[in-house]
């Protein structure tokens, strides 16, 4: 427990012995680290002794680092010899509360009853710099980062291709339908893979309007001899080409390139050739090993 003696040392504020932190009269320990804060008594010194503070004349415990009248460093503290029944005079300088002398130093007169000890001004504005600064660290706005050039651009990519979709969606409720137009924009709910214009692109072609299938055939022009095996694996390379060209916008060029009723026409259409192209592709690879046999 903390005793009068211990109390009554200092009328102004008291420093934390292990920190300096300044505290305040009546603590029984630092706000900063805990330590506990008390004036030892010269007459019952510690076992560690006492050392005595340069500013203030303050007796302090031997393993202090700040004395705790003023705050001021230890570093340079002058030790004390332990107090007994030696010499009565030094132990009547040391016997006042908080171990302070009565002596004054001869450039300093002596201060009033009611006279607060002077303390060094840089060690209090460093204490309220201490507890001010997690205030203003905790006040302070947090910088964000910076995105990067890509993560920024792929997200304005995604909103625009929402905007996209929802302007899309929006065509497709109020039953807009511009095609057979150049400018026309086929609905996203239409827009995908046309099987029909991948397997008999230069059947499908002409039939929905998109002559371009018809260059299709140029790549079975029979030629003025018998093509060798590898000639033929070009053609229907390139062939497979053309026509995964034709499978992935055959439906966007179909809507441009013809007048439909409405969109569900459209694919209705598309539905029934993708039926015609199964039928047509599975008699072919009955009827072509005969004839190729024969």
């Amino acid at each position: 427990m903390t005793t009068d003696q211990e109390k009554q040392s200092g009328e102004g504020h008291v420093y934390c012995a292990h920190c300096g932190t300044e505290n305040e009269p009546a603590a029984y320990s630092c706000d900063r680290c805990g330590e506990r804060i008390y004036f030892p008594d010269p007459m019952k010194p510690p076992p560690m002794g006492l050392v005595e503070c340069q500013n203030c004349l303050t007796s302090n415990e031997a393993r202090a680092s700040y004395c705790v009248r003023c705050g001021e460093s230890l570093v340079n503290a002058a030790r004390i010899s332990v107090l007994g029944s030696g010499d009565p005079a030094r132990q009547a300088m040391h016997s006042q509360p908080g171990g302070i002398r009565l002596r004054q130093r001869d450039s300093e007169p002596a201060p009033g009853p009611s006279a607060e000890p002077t303390r060094p001004e840089p060690r209090r504005q460093e204490s309220e710099e201490r507890r001010s600064a997690p205030l203003e660290a905790a006040s302070r706005p947090v910088a964000r980062p910076r995105e990067p050039d890509q993560e920024r651009d792929r997200r304005a990519q995604a909103r625009e291709k929402a905007a996209e979709q929802e302007r899309e969606r929006a065509r497709e409720s109020e039953g807009v339908n511009d095609s057979g137009t150049r400018s026309a924009r086929l609905p996203q709910s239409a827009r995908g893979w046309n099987t029909a214009a991948f397997l008999i692109g230069p059947i499908w072609g002409p039939a929905n309007g998109v002559w371009l299938g018809i260059l299709g055939l140029l790549f079975f022009a029979v030629p003025g001899s018998v093509p060798t095996l590898g000639e033929v694996s070009i053609k229907v390379l390139l062939y497979l080409g053309f026509g995964a060209f034709l499978g992935f916008r055959g439906n966007e060029l179909a809507w441009r390139a013809k007048r439909w009723p409405s969109l569900e026409h459209f694919r209705r259409v598309q539905q029934q050739w993708m039926l015609v192209a199964l039928v047509v592709n599975i008699i072919a690879l009955f009827v072509i090993p005969i004839v190729v046999r024969s």
